[in-house]
């Protein structure tokens, strides 16, 4: 049976109606000592201070912390839907949405789409939310981007890079939809559009890369039709990219968010530092 629009919220894994915790964040709550006063905008303070990784660190630079626990803490993540992968619930969407971020992630989100496909999910448009973001001079280097053997997304048959290496996460996106062998019948009924979001000025007039929600923002700007959407993102990041998408897309777009299972051997402070960021997200698009 499919799946209505508020059943298909995510948000109801960790929070009730109230913003209360559900049971099993609150377990993870008490495991790690972390008092409330049973408000959201308590919640979300003090999970900030614990999981948040350090400003200005990325995931793949914060230390493996809590891994001593992890016996105890994944299944209580799995419980929120944190970990598993998630699938659609309806046939036909008008968007099939790919979240920007390392290329090894696109790769890995565009190929759950393009197996959607191949199993009878059907997408009028497929967006790329990109934006200006350096690309990581490890994560995505040279030759990880050319690797015809990685293991997210196999290459077309005789595919060459036609200009110059991309060099922010925009042109990136460009770059592995050409390099993807293509399901039959996509090319031919799908349009595809790849959205630019601008890298954002802090206060101090520095820059940081755009967010989740820079790109959605972006996106509206070109004024899309209201229709289904299906976001496509991978865990643990599933719940606050839904949580994102139904803060910024007006009420006449409906919302669905699926994506591929955790890695196994990702950190779980990775894991904390996304819920974390989900619960800030909640609060906020709770007002």
């Amino acid at each position: 049976m499919a799946q209505s629009k508020e059943q298909a919220d995510l948000a109801d894994n960790v929070l009730d109606k109230q913003g209360r915790p559900t049971e099993t964040l609150q377990k993870l709550l008490d495991l790690f000592g972390i008092e409330h006063d049973g408000t959201l905008e308590s919640v979300v303070a003090e999970t900030q201070k614990v999981w948040l990784r350090p400003a200005g660190k990325e995931r793949w630079e914060v230390a493996l912390l809590h891994e001593g626990n992890r016996e105890q803490i994944l299944p209580l993540l799995k419980k929120i839907g944190s970990v598993d992968a998630i699938f659609p619930s309806q046939k036909n969407y008008q968007y099939g949405v790919v979240l920007g971020a390392l290329v090894s992630r696109v790769r890995s989100r565009f190929a759950f789409l393009l197996d959607l496909w191949k199993k009878g999910i059907r997408f009028d448009e497929v967006v790329f939310l990109g934006g200006e973001r350096p690309l990581h001079a490890t994560l995505e280097s040279a030759d990880l981007l050319l690797d015809p053997n990685n293991k997210e997304l196999p290459f077309s048959e005789g595919w060459r890079l036609k200009e110059k290496l991309p060099e922010t996460e925009t042109e990136m996106m460009k770059m592995v939809f050409d390099q993807a062998e293509l399901p039959e019948g996509f090319a031919e009924n799908v349009n595809v559009t790849f959205v630019d979001a601008q890298m954002q000025q802090r206060a101090d007039g520095t820059l940081r890369r755009p967010t989740t929600n820079d790109t959605v923002e972006k996106w509206l700007e070109q004024n899309p039709e209201p229709g289904s959407c299906l976001f496509v993102s991978n865990q643990p990041y599933t719940g606050r990219q839904d949580s994102v998408a139904r803060t910024y897309l007006p009420k006449r777009f409906s919302i669905e968010t699926v994506g591929s299972q955790a890695y196994q051997d990702l950190p779980i402070v990775t894991f904390l530092d996304s819920l974390a960021r989900w619960l800030y997200q909640e609060k906020k698009r709770r007002g």
